[in-house]
């Protein structure tokens, strides 16, 4: 019957799902032979083909095990752009500390690809990847590696590294406007755009575990953007997996959605305060003296 309905839409689904299966098979035996190019390419295949499925966790690991042989094969900058598939798929899985790994695998790749290519522009891939991936002095390093080496366009670059890296998402997003737009082409804005609501969603996540309530009022508040702007990407980055809370309509305030995160595990990582968890929160900054 599967097989029928596959034959229906154009392509049989369960030879598909084995088309998928035949790549990484024929990917895990490349890998066991040495060829690694060969074999993170096939890797690579593997997981587009389970991503077209919508199987996340099988695409993620294809992709990770595609990094794993292009690294072997020198391969570092592919290996980056591997990394930064996988943890694509991870959220789609809800697997947000998974994502953030891989981007910090994936910025440790780009210094790599900086020494072998000697292109001091990869620091900046870097330090992007980083600053999604949480690692704030990895970035910082990676900043500093790329001033003393680079010249030219990456300049403005580096300078949104800066702002996104303390956090001045007002700041950066009118640079990119102001400056960066003139510089780099579609695809390249397209790209540094992508990063910037990757960082606007990390700084988020990392809100929701610290912050005692976290609103759209807030957020405009700590980031420097209009409340327009702060609903915008907010809304995408729950559509999307990147932020696993809600929205609540009338207090805008961001609710954690328990289908997309372990509340139990939220609360070992010391969960936030909400202000629905508070029974007065006014009283939250009373001082008790003796």
């Amino acid at each position: 019957m599967l097989i029928i309905i596959g034959i229906a839409r154009g392509v049989p689904f369960v030879m598909e799902k084995a088309e998928c299966k035949h790549l990484l098979d024929k990917a895990e035996k490349e890998a066991k032979q040495g060829n690694n190019e060969t074999s993170a390419e096939l890797f690579v295949s593997a997981a587009k083909c389970w991503s077209r499925w919508e199987f996340f966790s099988k695409a993620a690991k294809a992709y990770e095990r595609a990094y794993e042989h292009a690294m072997l094969a020198h391969k570092y900058a592919e290996a980056a752009e591997s990394m930064k598939s996988a943890g694509y798929c991870w959220i789609r899985e809800s697997e947000h500390e998974k994502f953030e790994v891989d981007y910090q695998i994936a910025s440790e790749a780009y210094i790599y690809a900086a020494e072998e290519e000697k292109n001091p522009v990869r620091f900046v891939d870097g330090a992007f990847c980083a600053i999604v991936g949480g690692d704030l002095e990895l970035a910082r390093q990676l900043i500093h590696a790329a001033a003393e080496t680079t010249k030219g366009k990456a300049k403005e670059m580096i300078n949104l590294c800066l702002m996104l890296n303390e956090y001045h998402f007002g700041d950066a997003d009118m640079y990119i406007e102001a400056a960066l737009t003139r510089v780099l082409d579609r695809n390249a804005i397209k790209e540094i755009r992508e990063m910037f609501f990757l960082s606007f969603a990390a700084f988020v996540r990392s809100s929701l575990e610290s912050e005692v309530a976290v609103t759209v009022n807030s957020l405009s508040e700590s980031t420097g953007l209009d409340k327009h702007k702060v609903r915008q990407m907010v809304n995408r980055g729950i559509v999307q997996g990147h932020i696993p809370a809600y929205l609540d309509q009338d207090s805008e305030e961001l609710v954690i959605d328990s289908d997309r995160l372990d509340l139990s595990d939220l609360r070992r990582r010391k969960r936030p305060i909400l202000s629905r968890d508070l029974r007065d929160p006014g009283a939250w900054d009373m001082q008790l003296d003796d």
